[in-house]
């Protein structure tokens, strides 16, 4: 072992003179190993929230969708072939999309309808998923008379219309929709229940303006996606039932597309237009959720700045540690540089000192970091459930988060070192006259 590691790792352990020292050391320690543990569970713990909301966000909605400039894909069905046919395609189905306005129990709320293809909606959104959590059955939204269940608190025949609630427009079938948790909760619905859908627009241009189309809809089931907006705001129906209301003439609004990798979509974004042709727009997740990405994005890059000032203001303590160190070992010192001793080996001796503490405290602080995101993941949470719909608190920890923050702890460490080695190789052997 070289004299400098020899010297140093007697020096961060003293006995005699300084034994103050020890404690101090300690303490430096401790405090890298408080902002390391801080910095890799509270990322952590931000990491699982942040991904959490992106499997919800990406699981309620398409990650491309392709449209025409005008809104509407009139010979739709050609192009859902042509983009099924590209590779890492998984799912593709087509849509109609718009905003509505829904009214029931005397209640208005403003929302968005989609007309989708029950045979195919589930490759590209979790919705039939969505829907069994509430259990609900996609195949109700297909044919509520084979969802007996919907109609077993009034004990009537499925088949059999409800004439107390059809008597507004006397109809003898209604068209199913389902709708968000919250959106039943809002309008204290259930399945079997009549849901009022206004297309601002859909009644076409009269003498004042654009004419409002309304239409009742049956409650056929709910689905629940973990976000309360989509919960409160969205509605699904039937693709035939969206085209007659809306008075699409069997065209759609645009066709969504899931794909295998995500994080994939900038390549494969470019398939898709090449497979789409000229004509055609596609829009991909990061540009339809671009402001909310960026925004938690943006988020964990703060927090990650605000608790590394943690680690930064533990590094003073190694500051003070080498520099107490240097002016109780100010006779060693110079002891050291009458045998010898040259500035580059007292500054090796001091750096090394400094480096050991934040090695062992970023250590320490990784694995009480480690500790703590496993006792954590998964702990039941009683906060503000009905809006985050969080029971149990996420947590996912990743190799590179730990080696980050290990590698700035370390950076911050050593630099914190300078200026007490440099000061240390300053010393002349007569400075140790002064203690004799």
């Amino acid at each position: 072992m070289r004299f400098e590691f020899f010297v140093g790792l007697r020096y961060l352990w003293n006995t005699r003179r300084t034994r103050f020292l020890s404690l101090i050391t300690l303490i430096s320690v401790l405090g890298i190993a408080i902002g390391v543990a801080a910095l890799v569970t509270v990322q952590s713990i931000m990491d699982g929230l942040q991904n959490q909301m992106k499997r919800s966000i990406l699981g309620s909605k398409a990650h491309a969708l392709v449209s025409t400039a005008e809104g509407t894909v009139s010979d739709w069905a050609p192009l859902v072939e042509k983009l099924r046919a590209v590779p890492g395609v998984t799912g593709v189905t087509p849509m109609v999309t718009t905003e509505v306005i829904l009214s029931a129990r005397e209640e208005v709320l403003g929302g968005i309808a989609s007309g989708v293809d029950v045979a195919t909606v589930g490759s590209v959104i979790l919705l039939p998923d969505q829907m069994r959590t509430e259990n609900s059955d996609i195949a109700c939204l297909a044919s509520p008379a084979n969802c007996p269940d919907l109609f077993k608190r009034r004990g009537m025949d499925p088949r059999v219309a409800f004439e107390e609630d059809l008597l507004p427009d006397r109809a003898r079938d209604l068209p199913p929709v389902v709708i968000g948790k919250e959106m039943a909760r809002f309008f204290s619905l259930r399945p079997g229940d009549i849901l009022t859908v206004i297309s601002p627009t859909g009644g076409g241009m009269g003498p004042t303006g654009p004419l409002p189309l309304s239409k009742n809809f049956r409650v056929a089931g709910t689905f629940f996606t973990g976000m309360y907006e989509y919960d409160l705001n969205y509605v699904y129906m039937t693709l035939t039932a969206a085209q007659a209301f809306f008075s699409m003439n069997g065209a759609v609004s645009t066709v969504a597309v899931k794909i295998a990798d995500l994080y994939d979509i900038d390549r494969l974004g470019a398939r898709i237009r090449d497979a789409a042709g000229p004509g055609y727009t596609v829009k991909t997740w990061k540009e339809m959720n671009k402001n909310i990405f960026n925004a938690l994005k943006m988020e964990k890059i703060v927090m990650f700045l605000i608790l590394g000032f943690i680690v930064l203001v533990a590094s003073f303590n190694i500051v003070a540690t080498l520099l107490m160190l240097v002016l109780g070992k100010t006779r060693e010192i110079a002891i050291l540089k009458t045998m010898g001793a040259d500035n580059r080996a007292i500054m090796t001796l001091f750096v090394f000192d400094g480096f050991v503490l934040g090695v062992v405290g970023t250590l320490l602080g990784l694995a009480i970091g480690f500790g703590a995101c496993v006792w954590l993941d998964g702990m039941k949470l009683g906060f503000a459930q009905d809006v985050y719909y969080l029971t149990d608190l996420p947590v996912e920890m990743s190799a590179g988060l730990f080696g980050l923050v290990a590698l700035a702890a370390l950076l911050v460490s050593f630099a914190a070192t300078l200026y007490p080695s440099r000061y240390a190789a300053r010393i002349r052997p007569a400075d140790g006259l002064r203690y004799e």
